[in-house]
């Protein structure tokens, strides 16, 4: 399952699932609970590779990550909500 959002993160939002590593996407996961993970980027590590693997839409990723600035410049290190956007998460 993946699409957008029906506005929040509630333990009755969809859950949000690691199918484990992917090319592109072979990041360190640590489960926050079962609609949100945190996601370490590695090394040739790209946004829709680390989308897929959690089933979301590249959107969903960006919209949480990067209000208003490229996800293309995530970086080996960077730290990422991987959930649901919710509401107050405007979109640029």
């Amino acid at each position: 399952m993946g699409g957008q959002t029906d506005g929040g993160n509630t333990p009755t939002t969809p859950e949000v699932d690691d199918t484990g590593p992917h090319s592109y996407a072979v990041g360190k996961v640590k489960k926050v609970n079962d609609y949100e993970y945190r996601y370490t980027v590695v090394k040739e590590d790209q946004v829709l590779s680390i989308a897929s693997r959690f089933q979301l839409q590249v959107a969903d990723v960006v919209r949480v990550n990067f209000p208003c600035s490229d996800p293309l410049n995530v970086q080996p290190g960077d730290v990422l909500d991987i959930r649901w956007p919710i509401e107050s998460e405007q979109r640029c």
